[in-house]
C-alpha cells in the first residue's frame, strides 16, 4: 500500500512511521476497520475462527510495535470479540513476544525461532499457542522430522497447543513428509491422551 510492492527494509513505509505518525496511526485504524468488516463476513459464512498474520512484524523495534502496529491488532481483535475464536501469527517476533501477548488473541501462532514453552510462560495457561516446526524441516530425513515434530509436541505437553509450521509449506515439499509429519502429531496426541485416562 505504501511501498508500490514488497521491499526488502521497507525503508519508505519506516519513513512514513517516522516523519507523520499521526497519518500513519490513521492508516492503521482506516486497516483495521476495513479488516474487522472484512473478518465479521467470513464469520457470518461460517468460519469457525479467524486468523490475522502478522508476517512482517519483525522488522519494527518493540517500541515502534507497541506504539503503531499493537494498537490495530488489538482493535481488530477487540471488534471480532464473541464472535469466533481470534489467532493471530507473528513472524520473527521473538523481541516483540512481551507485547504480543498482550494482543488479546485467543491462540498465538510462532515461527520456528521461538520456544514455545518459554512463550507459554510469558502468555499464561488461558492463550493457545500454534506453531512451530520450520518448513524446511520437511525436507529432512524421515527420522529427523519424526524427532523435531516430537521435541516441539514435547515443549507443551500437548496442553493448549496447535501443531503447525512456523510459516507456510513450500511449494516443492515432498508430500509423504508432510504426512509424516501429521502422523506424528496424531500419534503423539493419542498417546498422551491414553497416558492421561490410565492417570485418572
Amino acid at each position: 500500500m505504501v511501498e508500490g510492492r514488497t521491499r526488502e527494509g521497507f525503508a519508505t513505509v519506516k519513513s512514513f512511521l517516522q516523519q507523520d505518525p499521526r497519518a500513519f496511526r490513521d492508516l492503521l485504524h482506516r486497516i483495521a476497520q476495513a479488516t474487522i468488516g472484512y473478518l465479521k463476513a467470513q464469520i457470518a459464512a461460517g468460519a469457525a475462527a479467524v486468523q490475522l498474520f502478522d508476517t512482517w512484524c519483525g522488522e519494527l523495534a518493540l517500541s515502534d510495535y507497541e506504539e503503531f502496529a499493537l494498537p490495530a491488532v488489538q482493535e481488530i481483535i477487540r471488534g471480532v470479540t464473541g464472535a469466533a475464536p481470534v489467532i493471530y501469527y507473528t513472524k520473527a517476533s521473538h523481541h516483540l513476544l512481551p507485547a504480543v501477548v498482550q494482543s488479546g488473541a485467543n491462540v498465538l501462532g510462532v515461527d520456528w525461532r521461538v520456544d514455545l514453552a518459554a512463550l507459554r510462560r510469558l502468555a499464561g495457561p488461558r492463550v493457545a499457542i500454534q506453531g512451530n516446526l520450520d518448513p524446511a524441516l520437511l525436507y529432512a530425513p524421515q527420522d529427523a522430522l519424526r524427532a523435531k515434530t516430537s521435541e516441539i509436541l514435547a515443549q507443551l505437553g500437548g496442553v493448549g497447543h496447535i501443531l503447525n509450521l512456523g510459516h507456510g509449506i513450500l511449494p516443492t515439499t515432498p508430500i509423504e513428509n508432510a504426512q509424516l509429519f501429521i502422523q506424528t502429531g496424531q500419534q503423539t496426541a493419542f498417546a498422551t491422551n491414553a497416558a492421561a485416562s490410565v492417570v485418572r
